[in-house]
């Protein structure tokens, strides 16, 4: 355990968290929300007077930066174990384990057999990481946690972004902290309370739901909010360097756009005899976003083929000859296909690159952020915001190139905080591209994510911390 200081923040926590027993921390990614809360579970631990049977649950990809702050900022590390592998191996292991502080994934909580062990096991304290991936209240996955968190009496829901689509989003979260206290234990009651149908008056046989918050509803759900949470900004707290956006506009080559027009318009596009067909409104939009990222889906034989002019791939090839050879640069991607492309631009360029991607196992995930982090040869990092914007330090960079994005608000804020986090203050600014083709989706994306973020902000402005 290393000599640990604490910034003024954490300490003004910790000191509400621990007597409340049930407490939110809505912290920005970077904030230090996960030594936090390991301290406020020390201090539960101290007062109970041993070790409580504790259930951390967390994304996947930060599983193991959980057990090694455990190690690191507290004496609990000893009784502290990772489940994961299937569901037959996390079974096993929990049923021979001498651990009482468990860090699992979210997926542990649809294991039928594991679940049971975990009711039966009884958990005196629950974390729930990142609780935002439990605010569907139709989810069977929030259901069960809900049904879990009934039986704990120490309890944390830990968040930079509890509120991504709608206000609603912030009933199962608080139905897991506290029972219901705050917003009611039926959700809806919530809804009924809170909200109204803007089409009511429809039609029976033509109408569909439009619920939205009642007038003035921000100011309520915020006194609410913040009696038993805190809401943690970086630029309130952290002396980080200034984030410069920037956005690189790209016209589509000629090929690129007769094919997104004529998605746009009619759902289908051809190129040669080929056919790519969009059937549904939401896959019509992920062939737009891929028809700009340089490429298109043949739907007849489920390929993938490139165009010969890529514009975008040029403007990327440019940006990172220019910055690279200077500073660390994180390109992010939705796409497997554009991996690809951005590791030959690599190649070409001669520059060293890592990647962040889904399907690494937990020690070549870890090898390729070390190598990164450490090695001055390696200066791009290729990352997938899916897969690497949750629970990932990549501060070396100075840099983020978004060659393509998704609706995903989460995403977003997350990859963005990979770099503009506690340890970037070696920078004098970190920078964020958006390449961006004007006039298509890519508009559409930006202009979805920013009214979100309005609409989370609105209700989680920040608090006084005193």
């Amino acid at each position: 355990m290393i000599d640990l200081k604490l910034w003024d923040h954490q300490k003004k926590i910790i000191g509400r968290a621990v007597p409340a027993r049930q407490y939110a921390l809505f912290a920005e990614m970077g904030t230090g929300k996960t030594c936090a809360s390991i301290q406020i579970v020390r201090q539960w631990c101290a007062g109970h007077g041993g070790v409580l049977k504790t259930l951390v649950f967390t994304p996947p990809t930060v599983r193991q930066a959980w057990y090694r702050e455990f190690n690191q900022f507290s004496r609990l590390g000893p009784h502290v174990e990772v489940l994961d592998g299937p569901g037959a191996k996390r079974v096993n292991q929990f049923k021979h384990s001498g651990k009482k502080i468990f860090v699992t994934n979210y997926e542990s909580l649809s294991m039928p057999e594991l679940f049971k062990l975990f009711k039966a096991w009884s958990p005196e304290a629950l974390i729930f990481d990142e609780s935002q991936r439990v605010k569907d209240m139709k989810a069977k996955r929030t259901k069960l946690a809900i049904e879990l968190a009934d039986l704990a009496q120490f309890k944390l829901i830990l968040s930079g972004t509890p509120i991504l689509n709608s206000a609603m989003d912030i009933w199962a979260q608080f139905r897991i902290l506290d029972g219901g206290q705050t917003f009611d234990k039926n959700f809806y009651a919530f809804r009924a309370k809170y909200f109204i149908d803007l089409n009511a008056g429809m039609p029976s046989h033509k109408r569909f739901p439009n619920w939205q918050p009642i007038p003035g509803i921000e100011s309520v759900f915020n006194e609410k909010i913040y009696a038993k949470a805190t809401r943690v900004l970086k630029s309130e707290c952290l002396d980080l360097p200034p984030l410069v956006r920037q956005r690189v506009e790209v016209e589509l080559a000629p090929e690129q756009q007769r094919m997104y027009e004529s998605m746009k318009e009619d759902y289908i596009a051809y190129l040669g005899d080929k056919a790519c067909v969009a059937s549904i409104a939401l896959t019509k939009g992920l062939r737009l976003q891929q028809i700009v990222s340089g490429f298109w889906v043949d739907e007849e034989e489920k390929k993938e083929h490139g165009f010969k002019q890529n514009p975008r791939l040029l403007a990327l090839a440019e940006l990172l000859s220019e910055i690279a050879p200077v500073s660390k640069v994180i390109v992010w991607s939705s796409f497997r296909h554009s991996y690809a492309d951005i590791a030959g631009i690599c190649n070409k360029l001669g520059l060293g690159y890592a990647v962040l991607l889904g399907g690494l196992t937990d020690k070549v995930r870890q090898e390729s952020i070390d190598n990164f982090q450490a090695d001055t040869k390696t200066r791009v990092m290729i990352a997938n915001a899916a897969a690497g914007g949750v629970g990932v330090t990549l501060t070396a960079a100075s840099y983020m190139i978004y060659y393509s994005r998704s609706f995903h608000l989460e995403h977003d804020l997350q990859s963005e905080a990979r770099c503009h986090r506690g340890g970037s203050e070696v920078h004098d600014k970190i920078t964020r591209i958006d390449i961006v083709a004007p006039g298509t989706i890519d508009e559409v994306i930006l202009g979805a994510l920013e009214r979100k973020e309005n609409l989370a902000s609105s209700i989680l402005r920040l608090r006084e911390l005193l």
